[in-house]
């Protein structure tokens, strides 16, 4: 029994940084999948085609916002272009 005591000192640090070693690999693990399992690559790619659909929408609304000044400037232009302006004294 006396045996097993200095055998346990010895011992004990290099289990608990086997053990600290072990958590740190774990969370490490953890923080390259993520909380939802993916790695970082994977969610980056998401995260791209997310950006690549939201610049489309965009894209769409400006576009509809130019269509929609042209139809206006030409309504403008039509409807001022018809009076003439000035009567004659």
């Amino acid at each position: 029994m006396t045996d097993l005591i200095p055998l346990i000192v010895t011992w004990l640090p290099i289990i608990i940084l086997i053990g600290v070693f072990i958590y740190f690999v774990q969370r490490s693990q953890s923080v390259y999948t993520g909380r939802s399992g993916k790695t970082h690559g994977e969610m980056l790619e998401e995260y791209i085609i997310e950006m690549k659909r939201q610049n489309d929408l965009i894209e769409k609304v400006v576009q509809d916002q130019e269509a929609r000044l042209q139809r206006l400037e030409t309504t403008k232009r039509s409807s001022s272009g018809g009076s003439g302006g000035g009567g004659s004294r």
